[in-house]
Parts: C-alpha cells; sequence; structure tokens
C-alpha cells in the first residue's frame, strides 16, 4: 500500500492521505466471478464511507486515530478490527499539508482501487472510492 499526501485548497485546508495499491486483487472473487478489491472487507468493516456521501465521513471516525511525525515524516494511521494497523511509513509531506495537518488536528483518508491518485476522480465515478475522517496527533 502506498500513501499519497495532498491539501484540499482553502482558507480550512484539509490534509488528505490517498491510499493506493498496485495489487488490485487478494484472491476473493464475488458470485458473479469478478475479483474482489484488496481492501474491500477492510474498508467496509472499517467505518469508511462512500466518498460521495460527505454526511457519512465528516465526522470523526470511531476507533480511528493517526500520528505523524515531522522529525522524519512517519504517518501511523490505525482503526478498528481489519483496519487495525492500517499503515506506517513516510509520507513525503510538503509544508502545505503539515501545516493544515497541525492547524485541523485531522486527516481525510481517501481509499479506491487505483494505482495512483489521479485515478481517483475514475473511482469516484464508479462508485468505488471511499472516505474517511481521522483525528490526527502531530508532533
Amino acid at each position: 500500500m502506498y500513501a499519497w499526501p495532498s491539501t484540499a485548497d482553502g482558507p480550512d485546508a484539509l490534509a488528505m492521505v490517498h491510499f493506493t495499491t498496485d495489487q488490485q486483487a487478494g484472491g476473493e472473487v464475488t458470485p458473479e466471478g469478478t475479483p474482489v478489491w484488496l481492501f474491500d472487507t477492510a474498508i467496509r468493516e472499517g467505518g469508511w464511507a462512500q466518498f460521495t456521501d460527505f454526511e457519512a465521513w465528516s465526522a470523526p471516525a470511531p476507533g480511528w486515530q493517526a500520528f505523524y511525525r515531522r522529525e522524519d515524516d512517519l504517518l501511523a494511521v490505525t482503526g478498528p478490527g481489519a483496519c487495525e494497523g492500517w499503515y506506517q511509513g513516510n509520507l513525503g509531506a510538503e509544508p502545505d499539508w503539515v501545516e493544515a495537518a497541525t492547524a485541523q488536528q485531522s486527516v481525510v483518508l481517501l481509499a479506491a482501487p487505483v494505482q495512483h491518485p489521479s485515478l481517483f476522480g475514475y473511482a469516484v465515478e464508479a462508485g468505488a472510492a471511499f472516505a474517511l475522517l481521522v483525528p490526527l496527533a502531530v508532533v
């Protein structure tokens, strides 16, 4: 899994992290034989909402927490159940992301079965993009 930082524009900019992966299927298939996205079960069990359902993801997600350490650009994110230990690694965050994260003390997590954040819009159109608002401690 890869994490890509981005920042929403505006006076109350939000820090966001896009999670993508090259591995699209984990061996599970639907009854029709369609491969299931590798993180589908974890996302559904972890309280993620469809990206287009702002009401569902605009409040902090229960059982989730994130930590960002400026010193070495480390992001750690954990959630309930199958999402425990969701991500830990370097983020490559730009100063505007760190500023937004520090000001908001939260991060919007975005996930979709795409290989790069530039493809997220296609996942939104297909109804396969998910979001979550997570409390964030920045040190």
